[in-house]
């Protein structure tokens, strides 16, 4: 989302009742600069997840091979 569509986005959401937010554009620029912000922050922690879950993977697969080479040994 680009910081202008941010802007229209918090101007459609002033116009409801029950939101209030403030009319002038520089109080728009910091809420959507904040929301730019936030959602690179969401980005770099679902990048960090991804590869979590990578790693966790490689690991348990690891893990099932080595199992799965001690019971072929005790039988």
């Amino acid at each position: 989302m680009t910081k202008d569509e941010i802007i229209k986005a918090l101007r459609d959401m002033a116009k409801y009742p029950t939101v209030t937010l403030p009319k002038d554009c520089d109080t728009l620029r910091a809420a959507a600069d904040e929301l730019e912000r936030m959602q690179q922050g969401i980005k770099t922690l679902h990048a960090m997840y991804e590869q979590a879950v990578k790693q966790r993977d490689y690991l348990m697969d690891q893990q099932r091979a080595q199992i799965e080479a001690m019971r072929g040994r005790v039988q």
